[in-house]
C-alpha cells in the first residue's frame, strides 16, 4: 500500500484533500517578477529551449510510444487514462461542425502530447489530421520517432498549410511563453480557421504581466519568461478580429499571479 493510499484509508476526507492540494504545490511552477521587457525576463531564467528540457520529454514521449506509460505532459508520465474532457469537447464540437472533419494545427504542441493523450477518442474521428508546429529540434525528432499517418511535425504554419488548411488552431499551455503573444495570434488569424481553441492559458485582470516560470528540479531544471496575459486586451484581439466565443472553461494550473483558463473561438462568416 502506497502512502496516498494509506492517507485514504486512515484521514478523514478533509485531511486528505489538503495532502493532494500539498501534493500538487510541490510539482507545481513558481512565478516571480513584473519584467519591463522580455530580454530582461530572458536574462534571469535559463530559458526554454534548454537541451535538458527536450532529452527529458523525448524519453517521457519514447515511454508512452513503447506502451510503459499512457501518456505525458510537460515530461511527466502519466500511467492511468486521464482526459482534459473541456478541451477535447471543443475538438470534438469542431469535428462535428465542419462534417466530420478535424484539422489540427497544434502550435507549441511539444511532442504531441496532448493528441498522444487523447488519440483513442481522436481516432473515431472520420478525417483527422493532427499537425505540431514547434522548435527546429522538437520538429527534427518528432519527424523521425513520432509521426504516424495521422500526426506529423512542422517548422512552420506555412509548411503545414502546404499540405492543407486547418480548421482548428489549438493553443494549450503557449500563448503565455510567446515574447509577441498578440502578434502571433494575428499571423495565426491570417489563416482564418473556423476555430481557436486555447487550453490551460494564464490570464491577468489588468496589464499583461511579465514574469519568470520555475519549473520544479522534479520535473525538470528550468526557469523561463511567462506572461500573465490581459484578460480584457486578449478577448478583444479575439472578438475584433471576427472571432466568438463558443465555450470557456476553467483551468486546474496552479498560480498565485492571475489565473488560468481555456476557451473555444469560432470565427464569424459575414454573409
Amino acid at each position: 500500500m502506497n502512502l496516498t493510499q494509506l492517507i485514504k484509508a486512515f484521514c478523514p476526507p478533509v485531511l486528505f484533500q489538503i495532502f493532494r492540494q500539498f501534493r500538487q504545490r510541490r510539482t507545481s511552477s513558481s512565478f516571480a517578477g513584473d519584467y519591463a521587457s522580455w530580454a530582461l525576463a530572458k536574462q534571469n531564467s535559463s530559458g526554454y529551449d534548454a537541451a535538458n528540457i527536450l532529452s527529458t520529454i523525448q524519453n517521457s514521449a519514447l515511454k508512452v510510444r513503447r506502451g510503459e506509460a499512457i501518456f505525458e505532459r510537460d515530461s511527466v508520465c502519466f500511467y492511468h487514462v486521464e482526459y482534459r474532457y473541456p478541451a477535447l469537447s471543443g475538438l470534438l464540437y469542431a469535428a462535428q461542425v465542419s462534417g466530420g472533419q478535424l484539422s489540427v494545427l497544434d502550435f507549441g504542441g511539444s511532442l504531441a502530447s496532448f493528441y498522444s493523450q487523447h488519440a483513442k477518442i481522436l481516432s473515431a474521428v472520420k478525417n483527422l489530421r493532427w499537425g505540431v508546429v514547434e522548435q527546429p529540434h522538437f520538429v527534427d525528432w518528432g519527424q523521425e520517432h513520432l509521426t504516424t499517418a495521422n500526426l506529423k511535425f512542422y517548422h512552420t504554419p506555412a509548411e503545414f498549410l502546404s499540405e492543407g488548411a486547418p480548421n482548428v488552431i489549438f493553443l494549450s499551455s503557449v500563448l503565455q511563453y510567446i515574447e509577441q503573444p498578440y502578434q502571433l495570434l494575428a499571423e495565426l488569424m491570417k489563416l482564418e480557421a473556423d476555430f481557436f481553441l486555447f487550453d490551460r492559458t494564464a490570464f491577468y485582470d489588468g496589464d499583461d504581466r511579465l514574469t519568470v516560470q520555475t519549473v520544479p528540479a522534479a520535473i525538470y531544471p528550468a526557469s523561463y519568461p511567462a506572461w500573465f496575459l490581459s484578460w480584457s486586451k486578449f478577448l478583444q484581439t479575439m472578438t475584433s478580429n471576427g472571432y466568438e466565443i463558443v465555450m470557456e472553461f476553467p483551468g486546474t494550473d496552479l498560480t498565485e499571479i492571475g489565473y488560468y483558463k481555456g476557451l473555444l473561438f469560432k470565427r464569424i462568416v459575414q454573409h
